[in-house]
């Protein structure tokens, strides 16, 4: 028997378009036909586009999926779930994951029979071709736009402004030194060229002597280093194209453009969009090419700031193991705890400590939580999970445990109210055989509808029911592999290094926080 969901949408309020009740009804007439039906759930978005799957119905499907209570979805089209191919795609991705067979009428798609399953393959297979085509159209676009120089969009970086320029009588855009922002640009690259400092420093040094941005705020780590490693202010000469072109990048025109006279550009340095957060691209994928703009600092400076980048990142590499709850321990205040080693020549000693940063940062006022010597934390962490090893029964105490639903019945009981129902339904037809002349008539068929909806809210109960036994084995389930990989990296603690057993605990902890005095373990 099977819990059948049927989704139907309609962009807009329009008869133009297949109605949600004619889409609905032949999704119906299907699933009776082809599946042994134990239940039916409609979803309906009426008056929301395909272009997206941010819809109330449709999010209220994906949640029933993952809480088992489907095992097949049918809707009329494909492009009723959505018209974006990556969106269907990931859809029916998170189907296939949760067991659930797909259908689609207007395509003749049905994933639970081999052939079904053939012809979404093909179709994915198409699909995929469309989305390589599409971006190797971006990739030509993108080459054409940086062999042009123009300026792609978005605010101009600190000391630049826009410009509008002609070319070939078209309006374009550049950018242009900006007198009022570029000292700000100047300080930033000067402080940090002059002193032996780090990013972070630069972020205290600016805030101890009231230094802020043009907009006036304080400057941020990330804006420094935005600022510092942005390579449009950076003349476009014989230098930067060799330092750009051993990094991979796809260098948009010859080095014969390359003439210093002007700034460089480079498109495609992050990806993401309206989707999706924006992420750092790989160099291979950046496209230099030279600007219609000018350089505000030559490229060897530049290039000086670079290198101590390079330079700073290998001095940051440890000779020393981290602390184990390296990238896991969060501060109560929210932010990650970092850690930090210092040793004592004097002293010839060590000393370990994980700090918030928010504190050291912004300062006290911000976060009240100290510095914590590493061994503290990690001593605690370990000692839990040795417990656990040797006490199943304590594992539970770490994994927060939901409350059962309020007054559940159980699942033979429910099922028994089904049988007898269905047993009082179908004598009250035969008797409405027997008296469809007769005034009684009326009052079975009332009745009968009456125990319909009883049945319904029976059905829908047993689902509920269902939907949380199953629920309550997976988590069982997990529990029990959960408390395998503790069992066995206690085993080989001993063997392991610290940097394998944070990768471990990376895997077994969920969350790890600390107020300045208890730590809360969540696996």
């Amino acid at each position: 028997m099977s819990h059948i969901a049927i989704y139907t949408r309609k962009s807009v309020y329009s008869d133009k378009s297949d109605s949600v009740e004619a889409q609905y009804k032949l999704c119906v007439d299907y699933a009776k036909t082809h599946y042994e039906v134990e239940s039916i759930v409609e979803y309906t978005d009426e008056g929301y586009t395909g272009a997206n799957i941010n819809r109330p119905a449709f999010t209220a499907l994906l949640e029933d999926i993952k809480e088992q209570k489907i095992d097949v979805l049918i809707c009329y089209k494909i492009d009723r779930i959505s018209r974006d191919v990556k969106d269907f795609s990931n859809t029916f991705d998170f189907l296939q994951k949760h067991n659930v067979a797909f259908v689609s009428l207007k395509e003749q798609i049905d994933t639970s029979t081999p052939l079904g399953r053939a012809m979404m393959y093909i179709s994915s297979v198409f699909a995929q071709m469309e989305r390589e085509t599409i971006a190797e159209r971006v990739k030509d676009n993108m080459i054409e736009l940086a062999k042009s120089g123009k300026w792609a969009g978005g605010n101009p970086p600190i000391g630049y402004k826009r410009k509008k320029i002609l070319i070939d009588g078209k309006e374009h855009t550049t950018i242009e030194k900006d007198e009022e922002t570029y000292p700000f640009y100047k300080m930033v690259c000067e402080v940090f060229l002059n002193n032996d400092i780090s990013l972070s420093g630069m972020e205290a040094y600016f805030k101890r002597h009231n230094i802020k941005s043009y907009n006036g705020f304080f400057f941020s780590i990330t804006q420094i280093y935005n600022i510092l490693s942005n390579p449009h202010y950076v003349a476009a000469d014989k230098e930067t194209y060799k330092f750009f072109a051993d990094k991979g990048c796809i260098m948009a025109v010859p080095i014969e453009k390359f003439d210093g006279t002007h700034g460089l550009i480079v498109y495609g340095r992050t990806k993401g969009g309206k989707k999706s957060p924006h992420k750092n691209n790989n160099p291979e994928n950046w496209y230099v090419s030279v600007g219609l703009h000018e350089p505000l600092i030559d490229s060897k400076t530049w290039l000086e700031i670079q290198a101590k980048f390079t330079h700073n990142l290998a001095y940051k590499k440890r000779k020393h193991s981290p602390g184990l709850l390296t990238g896991i321990v969060r501060c109560s205040c929210g932010c990650m705890m970092s850690y930090k080693y210092k040793y004592d020549k004097d002293l010839q000693k060590e000393y370990k400590h994980y700090y918030c940063n928010k504190r050291i940062r912004q300062g006290k006022e911000y976060c009240q939580v100290g510095y914590v010597q590493t061994h503290l934390l990690d001593n605690i962490v370990l000692d839990t999970l040795k417990e656990i090893s040797l006490d199943k029964n304590l594992i539970k105490k770490y994994i927060p445990q939901k409350e059962a639903p309020i007054n559940a019945r159980s699942k033979k009981n429910i099922e028994k109210d089904i049988f007898v129902t269905n047993q009082e339904i179908e004598n009250l037809t035969n008797i409405l055989v027997s008296n469809q002349d007769s005034t009684a008539a009326k009052y079975i068929v009332k009745k009968i509808e009456e125990l319909d909806k009883q049945l319904a809210s029976f059905n829908y109960e047993l689902r509920e029911v269902t939907a949380s036994d199953r629920k309550q084995k997976q988590e069982e389930l997990n529990i029990d592999l959960k408390y395998e990989v503790i069992c066995n990296m206690v085993s080989k603690l001993e063997a392991m290094t610290d940097e394998e057993v944070n990768t471990m605990l990376k895997d077994i902890i969920k969350e790890c926080v600390y107020d300045g005095e208890n730590l809360k373990i969540v696996l």
